[in-house]
């Protein structure tokens, strides 16, 4: 059973008390979807729950997965609040197949999540979405539309922040929606990676195009590893960048 609700802020709210069914998704789906063809976009979701109560059948897991994969682009931010076990260690695994940030709070800190998830709404639909994974020494980096310069040099004070404590450290870049890059953001980018060669241990690209294989192909003259990955070998992507 899950209690839900689109709240005016765009935010879709979901709380789990009851192993989830078939009819539970279908009905969570209605409301997205009417809301997408009025015309809305979703600006986060927010999984605020006890424990994580399971699925009533094998029907209810694969309708809630399938609407997952349906959605999971559109999603830009993910807020899980719980001390579950299981939801605590969601954002861990979702970072696998779903492209928003995500972020875990404890119990009882639902109006922390609702804030960073509010955030997240300043930012453009298209914006370039991040998360750096300690355990793995990690950078995962996907953009949905174009990438613009102040966009782009926002990440670039991000990402020098962690180089910083950390380096050296991988990155992974999904690549597969990127739409086009402004000449400002490509200037950035070239300086960022003159300064930082020394600080990457490995970049793992993910994308269908021919010019993401390419990219990785071209021989540099640094100890970097680059290595292309088609999107449907994401999973790959993420042992061989954390390797």
């Amino acid at each position: 059973m899950i209690e839900s609700e689109i709240l005016p802020n765009s935010i879709l709210v979901l709380r789990p008390s009851g192993p989830i069914s078939k009819e539970d998704v279908a009905s969570v789906r209605e409301k997205v979807d009417a809301m997408v063809a009025d015309g809305g976009k979703l600006a986060g979701v927010m999984i605020e729950a006890e424990a994580f109560p399971g699925w009533k059948d094998f029907a209810g897991m694969t309708e809630h997965l399938g609407f997952v994969r349906q959605h999971q682009k559109e999603v830009p931010r993910l807020a899980v609040v719980s001390d579950s076990r299981f939801l605590t260690a969601l954002p861990k695994i979702a970072r696998h197949f779903l492209h928003a940030e995500i972020a875990h709070f404890d119990s009882g800190k639902a109006d922390e999540a609702m804030a960073w998830l509010e955030a997240g709404r300043t930012k453009p639909h298209s914006a370039i979405r991040r998360g750096w994974f300690p355990d793995r020494k990690l950078v995962w980096i996907y953009v949905h539309g174009t990438i613009h310069t102040e966009a782009y040099g926002e990440l670039v004070e991000w990402m020098e922040g962690i180089l910083a404590e950390n380096a050296p450290v991988s990155f992974l870049i999904d690549l597969e929606d990127l739409e086009g890059v402004d000449f400002g953001a490509v200037l950035k980018d070239l300086k960022f990676g003159l300064k930082h060669v020394g600080d990457i241990r490995k970049m793992a690209l993910i994308g269908d195009a021919k010019w993401t294989h390419r990219l990785a192909s071209i021989p540099n003259p640094f100890s970097l590893e680059i290595r292309a990955f088609d999107e449907a070998e994401e999973y790959d992507a993420w042992d061989w960048a954390s390797s």
